[in-house]
């Protein structure tokens, strides 16, 4: 063994890897010159900055199904007193019991259609807040808010025997009966401008606060009739202040400010509900609701 390479085997065969390796990449840098020296066209790309615009089928929904799916079964609309009275309702516990809990039985009068759902999941709702149209005092619609579920037993005369199968408060004679609604809306619509000018005010939150503001639900008293359907991208707006003039003594109205943004995701004949999505200041019941700009889309879309 020569002692240049180390005086022994292993010194003998590294010496030799080192050879071959410095070898190879003379011959691969050679190769690369060699390439670079050849007369070949290339295509020439030029890239420049460009807008991507997606279908509406494409878009990123704006609303989250778990954001508003808990809410889908736990408020219901009724848009007339006829049709709130023709609507299931509780009329006592058995044994006439006035209070009734989770695992009862009670009694429903439940009109000609009980025969034919009795196997419909039934959410029990009690009837609570009476919408009226802000400036005439017209109805609107009743609200509805859930307390608890039942699913039915059987028949008894003109009656129909339920029983509790959750119970959030105690169930009391009036309360209402509404089959559950397992898919009761699409949630990847497209978000959209109205096609008309509407006017219109937040009538007030479900969940009982007067305060708005991002991911509160509101109600809102604008609906079918005024060209308002899910996806409905509108505008939120501080109600104008008054104030006196400290001269001439009367009442004058500022202007109100722009507050954000709402979009609805379900909508009756005169009333909509929908999720404030943007709020730079904050909203309550009252405040004014418009139809935005047009160009508002781009920032709900880019989402």
């Amino acid at each position: 063994m020569r002692a240049g390479y180390g005086g022994s085997a292993a010194g003998w065969w590294r010496g030799g890897m080192r050879v071959g390796l410095g070898l190879a990449l003379v011959a691969m840098v050679g190769s690369v010159y060699a390439a670079e020296e050849r007369d070949e066209p290339r295509e020439v790309v030029h890239l420049s900055p460009r807008v991507r615009e997606l279908p509406p089928s494409e878009a990123v929904p704006t609303i989250e199904r778990q954001t508003v799916a808990p809410f889908l079964n736990e408020y219901r609309l009724i848009d007339s007193r006829a049709t709130l009275d023709d609507t299931p309702y509780v009329v006592a516990g058995e044994e006439g019991h006035q209070l009734i809990g989770s695992g009862d039985r009670f009694y429903v009068r439940a009109g000609e259609d009980a025969a034919r759902s009795r196997d419909v999941r039934r959410v029990i709702y009690r009837p609570g807040t009476i919408y009226h149209d802000p400036d005439s005092d017209a109805l609107l619609g009743f609200e509805l808010r859930a307390v608890g579920e039942a699913r039915w037993v059987k028949r008894e005369g003109d009656l129909d025997v339920f029983e509790v199968r959750e119970a959030r408060q105690e169930i009391r004679p009036g309360d209402r009966l509404l089959p559950y609604r397992e898919e009761p809306l699409s949630l990847t619509f497209s978000p959209h401008v109205p096609d008309r000018a509407v006017d219109g005010e937040i009538l007030g939150v479900p969940e009982g606060v007067n305060y708005v503001g991002r991911h509160t639900i509101v109600t809102l008293d604008l609906g079918r009739r005024n060209g308002i359907t899910p996806g409905a991208v509108l505008a939120l707006d501080a109600s104008p202040a008054q104030v006196s003039d400290p001269l001439e003594g009367d009442t004058l109205h500022l202007a109100g400010e722009p507050g954000g943004m709402a979009m609805v995701f379900e909508s009756f004949e005169r009333v909509s509900y929908a999720l404030v999505m943007e709020a730079s200041r904050p909203l309550e019941v009252g405040d004014g609701v418009s139809t935005p700009e047009r160009g508002v889309l781009t920032s709900f879309e880019a989402r």
